[in-house]
This record gives C-alpha cells, structure tokens and sequence, in this order.
C-alpha cells in the first residue's frame, strides 16, 4: 500500500499582493538530486518564469518541495490580452 502524500498549501499577501505556493512530498521513496533535468522540472521552471515569479526546487532525503511566488497580478488576465 503507497503511503506517500502531496502537501499543497499557499498564501496571499495582501500588503505586497504576492502569492506563495508550497508543494511538498512526503513518506514516498527516498529523494536525491536528479543528475540531470527532466521535462519535468523544465516544465515547472518555465511556468513559473512565464508568470515572472521565483521558483526554488529542493530535493530533500524525505520528498521533493516546489515552491512558487508570484505577483497576484501575474495571475490573471483580460480576454483582450
């Protein structure tokens, strides 16, 4: 039986309007750092530059965390853009 879990939390700022997403694994198999990058990764980095925010990947022994933050107004969009 699989015992490990995704934690997703995040956060508003409302004074600097940032949001902060945390994506954290758990009591899966052991991590390491990958040797190389995997689409993946590639496919999480990019997404966060395309939403201009700061992406930090770590592969800690007890699961792999991805945290996101943003502009909220990176967010969101107009149906003229």
């Amino acid at each position: 039986m699989p015992t490990g879990r995704v934690d997703i939390a995040w956060t508003v700022d409302p004074k600097m309007q940032r949001l902060c997403l945390h994506w954290t694994e758990k009591h899966g198999p052991p991590v390491k750092t990958p040797e190389r990058r995997s689409f993946g990764t590639r496919l999480i980095e990019t997404l966060g530059k395309q939403l201009k925010g700061d992406v930090q990947l770590t592969y800690e022994p007890s699961g792999f965390v991805y945290v996101f933050q943003c502009a909220a107004a990176s967010l969101t969009s107009t149906a003229s853009e």
